[in-house]
């Protein structure tokens, strides 16, 4: 849970990280490290919001290097704040895409985030 609201208030400005200035903000939102060292990171984004191709490229790129077996998820949650909302349960938000043995791919039904868990945590399954 994001504990300091204000400080997402502050501008980041990371042009002047590189010499050519192409530094880029980014984050993980989520990861869970399972059993045998498997990783599940995820971008969680809200229903209006999309994963930027910078963003996939990024994770991706920790996904194919990582050397054990790894997920990316494309997590959406539906809350607004504006609509009175004031939590996201993340376990219940819906997996809309995910990176994983090299390629994005959609699930074939609704899947949340515990789903994947429960079902990547299980050796040699997923």
């Amino acid at each position: 849970m994001i504990r300091n609201w204000q400080e997402h208030e502050l501008f980041m400005d990371f042009s002047k990280c590189a010499p050519e200035g192409h530094g880029q903000p980014s984050d993980i939102d989520f990861f869970y490290m399972g059993r045998d060292w498997t990783l599940i990171i995820g971008e969680i984004k809200y229903e209006a919001g999309e994963l930027k191709d910078g963003q996939r490229r990024l994770l991706e790129k920790i996904i194919k290097g990582y050397r054990y077996e790894a997920i990316c998820l494309y997590i959406v949650h539906h809350e607004n704040i504006h609509d009175g909302a004031t939590m996201v349960d993340v376990s219940q938000c819906e997996v809309k895409e995910y990176f994983w043995h090299g390629h994005w791919r959609t699930p074939q039904k609704y899947t949340t985030v515990r789903d994947v868990i429960e079902h990547f945590a299980k050796p040699n399954v997923f």
